[in-house]
């Protein structure tokens, strides 16, 4: 969780799997276009319910008691369960998180109850940043996929919301990361002997 210890200029937060040392730069959920078809499917599922509700009882009557209270038992269990899946993915995309400080890329993806997995990655030690908007779509609305590779292991991080300044962003930190580590341009320097 990352918890803002200071809301004036640029805060340093704190978020899980953060080291001393490490200065907080910015954070970033996936963009909103992920709630789209959660939202659509809720909207069907709440008029399909509604209509099947008004076309059972107003448009036609039932006599038996037992038949109207089963029929409202069931409509009320689909509403319910539209309405807790819609909850489950408000959570999930609340809950994944991108944190980037000047040291480390931190993904954070967490569940209420199942999952709790964090990845991080050494920025200085990234070897190729690549930045991928396909369609008209992404680039329209400004979102599309980061790509990191560091060493033998591939970090893509998805649904990017305005892609370029972040990935523009994690370039410059990464080398800001290297001239601290003592790397210029991908190679390492040595230090002249002192006489």
């Amino acid at each position: 969780m990352v918890i803002a210890r200071s809301c004036c200029s640029k805060a340093d937060l704190d978020f899980q799997g953060k080291h001393s040392g490490e200065h907080f730069q910015f954070q970033f959920h996936q963009h909103w276009i992920r709630l789209v078809w959660p939202a659509v499917k809720l909207l069907l599922w709440n008029f399909i319910i509604l209509g099947l509700g008004y076309s059972v009882f107003v448009m036609t009557y039932i006599s038996d008691a037992w038949t109207r209270r089963a029929i409202l038992i069931l409509l009320t269990l689909f509403f319910v369960m539209s309405q807790l899946e819609f909850l489950v993915k408000i959570y999930r995309y609340l809950l994944y998180i991108v944190v980037i400080t000047d040291k480390k890329l931190h993904r954070i993806k967490k569940t209420l109850l199942m999952t709790d997995d964090h990845l991080s990655v050494d920025l200085w030690m990234a070897q190729d940043i690549h930045k991928c908007q396909s369609g008209i779509l992404q680039n329209v609305l400004g979102y599309g996929s980061v790509i990191v590779e560091a060493q033998e292991s591939i970090t893509r991080l998805h649904f990017v919301p305005r892609v370029s300044k972040k990935y523009e962003k994690m370039l410059f930190l990464r080398e800001q990361a290297r001239a601290k580590m003592g790397y210029i341009g991908g190679e390492k320097q040595k230090k002249a002997p002192k006489k």
